[in-house]
């Protein structure tokens, strides 16, 4: 398993642990993994496109990708 996937199960398991709602520091993430900030964004980005999760407050994939600030925190609910 890499870590991009490694990452994406962290992301889960935290919304889940949460009761379906978590707050992911953007950063932190990237900083644990050791992937760019920006892959963690996109990995976000994916898992919301899917539909496995929803990112509140988000209105395009593009503007999120390319204007969030870094170690930004991102709120994500697990889609039922």
């Amino acid at each position: 398993m890499n870590a991009t996937e490694m990452m994406r199960r962290e992301i889960l398991r935290l919304a889940g642990a949460t009761r379906r709602s978590a707050f992911i520091n953007t950063r932190r993430l990237s900083a644990f993994y050791n992937v760019p900030e920006r892959n963690v964004r996109q990995e976000l980005a994916k898992l919301a496109d899917e539909n496995v999760i929803r990112l509140a407050g988000w209105q395009s994939k593009e503007q999120f990708l390319a204007n969030e600030p870094e170690g930004a925190a991102v709120r994500i609910d697990l889609v039922d």
